[in-house]
């Protein structure tokens, strides 16, 4: 026979001998369709709580990941209970699928995970329910610190105070990236000179936010952000930080012995620090490139590097107006060396919190000709599908309300009793951090209803 026939014959014969046709994986069940919708507009169910249907068993050659746990003796539904219940407690924005037993969260600290329920095999030998955590995309140190917790809330191991406190700790400490801490590590925070050090800081960090390149925008907000926070750098570092993003100047800071002036030659890149956070605030974007780029269609990496800028210039300004509410107007050097009875020497005088407040509302105005306060109202009633900028806006708004009598008149007027009342909602049942904020700012317009 010809050669041709002879193989055709073979592979008949393979065919018969066949003792049952290969099972084939119906992989539509396990995979939903392409979409290039960012995390924060997904279209799935956002449902407050979870109830899976029904579970899907782990799929054939599937590598299931270390950050896994297998619970027995339980529920789909009372797992779901207790996994809703740790994310809300630990302020993890969740958006639920009932269908395929799985949740898209993304942290406070931009990391996405994507959590799985999975039902085991038939022949498994312990059965029960798999719990998996993926890591999509962010920082993998804080991934880890919070799969640890949620897996140890899946298998009932959760306390609630210790846990939480545990976590915000840990995952404070690395939420910007290690190159920005290493770039702007001032090695003397109680010294002389620690002026100085923040002015180099501030420079850095305006040479980065003005780039092109998104990454270095992303790492001069970053380090605006560790900049405003007393707790990582020196008290004076943070305050003339603050009056930089509040202000765009110096002005109205007084260092006995020191002539800002004089060591601040251009004060230009301070009001650009500013107007690029405003910008990225209220409207998305820095200075007039990216407002002409606006009629172009933009790239899904765009539109997520944006919404992050976006996210960090909230945090830049919520830590700038913290710092200004919270430092006294006199701040006294404490000196070991000193004897006890010596009177404490004057580091840092300022300008009162109220006084800075208005100015920076009335400066926000003339420059944006857009209201700061609509703009975080606004925010404010995106709390449902946007809750991690929407807990900054309510931080901001807070602080401002708190110091302004004239910022809290004019937030009544705008409508924000309704909208917190309601954001605080949203936080009751998903986000703790957003909770806490609203009943802040709910009890700062309720104290001023009762003083009028």
């Amino acid at each position: 026979r010809p050669e041709g026939a002879t193989v055709n014959a073979a592979v008949e014969g393979v065919h018969k001998n066949s003792a049952a046709p290969l099972q084939q994986i119906d992989k539509r069940s396990y995979f939903h369709d392409a979409s290039s919708t960012p995390l924060d507009s997904l279209s799935l169910e956002k449902n407050t709580s979870w109830a899976p249907t029904a579970l899907r068993p782990v799929p054939a050659f599937y590598p299931l990941e270390k950050s896994s746990r297998l619970i027995e003796d339980t529920t789909p539904v009372a797992l779901a209970i207790r996994l809703v219940e740790c994310l809300r407690q630990l302020s993890v924005h969740a958006v639920y699928d009932n269908a395929a037993a799985t949740a898209s969260l993304l942290t406070q600290e931009h990391v996405e995970m994507h959590l799985s329920l999975w039902n085991t095999p038939v022949t498994a030998h312990t059965p029960g329910v798999l719990v998996e955590l993926q890591r999509r995309k962010g920082d993998s140190m804080a991934f880890h610190r919070y799969s640890r917790v949620i897996l140890d809330a899946a298998v009932g191991d959760w306390d609630d105070n210790y846990q939480q406190h545990a976590v915000g700790s840990q995952v404070d400490s690395v939420v910007y990236s290690k190159k920005v801490q290493r770039l702007l590590t001032l090695h003397n925070k109680s010294g002389q000179d620690e002026h100085e050090n923040a002015l180099v800081a501030i420079e850095i960090a305006h040479g980065l936010l003005l780039k092109d390149r998104m990454d270095a925008r992303q790492l001069g907000l970053e380090s605006l952000c560790l900049l405003t926070d007393p707790r990582k750098t020196g008290y004076v570092t943070a305050v003339l930080t603050s009056h930089v993003v509040l202000l765009g100047s110096l002005q109205g800071i007084e260092i006995p012995g020191v002539d800002l002036e004089a060591v601040l030659v251009d004060d230009s890149p301070l009001e650009e620090i500013r107007q690029a956070i405003l910008s990225l605030v209220q409207f998305s974007r820095i200075g007039e490139d990216d407002e002409a780029d606006d009629g172009q269609e933009q790239t899904m990496t765009d539109t997520e590097h944006l919404t992050l800028l976006h996210n960090l210039a909230l945090a830049v300004l919520a830590n700038a107006l913290q710092v200004i509410e919270t430092s006294p107007e006199t701040y006294y050097e404490e000196d070991d060396e000193e004897p006890e009875d010596a009177k404490p020497r004057a580091r840092l005088r300022t300008a009162s919190s109220s006084d800075v407040t208005n100015e920076f509302l009335k400066a926000t105005e003339e420059t944006s000709k857009h209201e700061i306060l609509s703009t975080l109202i606004r925010e404010l009633s995106q709390a449902g599908s946007k809750p991690h900028d929407a807990c900054l806006s309510a931080k901001c708004l807070g602080t401002i309300c708190k110091a302004s009598d004239e910022a809290r008149k004019r937030a009544k007027e705008l409508g924000a009793k309704t909208v917190v009342a309601t954001a605080l909602d949203v936080g009751q049942q998903t986000h703790l951090k957003l909770e806490t904020e609203c009943e802040k700012v709910q009890k700062v317009l309720t104290l001023t209803n009762m003083d009028d």
